[in-house]
């Protein structure tokens, strides 16, 4: 025991050369580890987030890092230092002292000491909020396909042209036509089964409400793929470039309540 706090003692004089103390100002932890991830130096951030009460190395001798790093990061950042390339932004998670879950992104350089042991400083930076808020929003967005799946609605973004070629639709788009999505993009398909008799009031509807950049609400006909003839609704608008030049049209095409091919007004 003696022997190792002896060796303890001396590692930090090799790894002075490479510390500030302006480290204790930085929000980010820093950390000065060999390959087994005992802790030699550790800045104020760091001992903030376990909870230690000094920088006194002895209050370290049985401090290591995999006390702290979830155990499925453990062995996924040993191998990463065995290569002894540097690590830029590592999603590591961090354990405090009450055992609560923390995202980092861990950065992690190999200090040129030329001893045989390999010690590395780290630089861990809290990615908590942002990693929870892009995962609430990779579960809302998921919600949102779902939702999308299951309703019998088409969204769509299609060119301005007489044949509105689709450049997206959802996968709705098979419940109301008929098509599959991949029948539909980049195609003259939607254009084509538009009831021959409301192909010009579907246009000329659009076109007065680009031209007002208001929104547009139509009630037409489509040919079905079964050849049956369906009865839709169409709410969308233009999309405009900031010189105002029309790029394209977007909306939401569903099953019509009405039983006639009366348009709706633009409004």
């Amino acid at each position: 025991m003696l022997k190792r706090f002896t060796q303890y003692l001396q590692v930090p004089e090799l790894l002075e050369p490479y510390w500030t103390p302006l480290f204790d100002q930085w929000h980010e932890c820093i950390l000065m580890v060999d390959q087994a991830f005992s802790i030699y130096k550790s800045n104020q951030s760091w001992q903030q987030f376990v909870g230690a009460a000094t920088h006194d190395p002895a209050d370290h001798l049985d401090g290591n890092l995999t006390r702290h790093l979830y155990p499925e990061d453990v062995f996924l950042l040993k191998q990463l230092l065995l290569k002894g390339q540097p690590i830029e932004r590592l999603r590591v998670r961090l354990m405090n002292a009450q055992h609560q879950l923390f995202w980092f992104e861990l950065s992690a350089t190999l200090l040129p000491i030329g001893t045989s042991a390999q010690y590395w400083c780290l630089q861990c930076s809290d990615q908590t909020q942002n990693i929870q808020q892009q995962y609430l929003q990779a579960a809302q967005q998921r919600s949102l396909t779902d939702l999308l799946y299951r309703l019998p609605i088409m969204l769509y973004r299609s060119r301005h042209d007489r044949d509105w070629t689709m450049e997206y639709v959802s996968p709705g788009c098979e419940a109301i036509t008929g098509y599959t999505s991949q029948a539909l993009l980049n195609t003259p398909l939607y254009g084509h089964i538009i009831h021959p008799e409301d192909e010009e009031q579907v246009w000329s509807q659009v076109q007065y409400a680009i031209q007002r950049k208001t929104l547009f609400y139509l009630n037409y006909r489509i040919i079905h793929a079964n050849q049956q003839i369906a009865q839709v609704q169409e709410i969308g608008q233009g999309l405009y470039s900031d010189s105002d030049m029309v790029l394209g049209v977007e909306g939401v095409i569903f099953s019509s309540m009405y039983s006639d091919k009366t348009a709706l007004a633009s409004i």
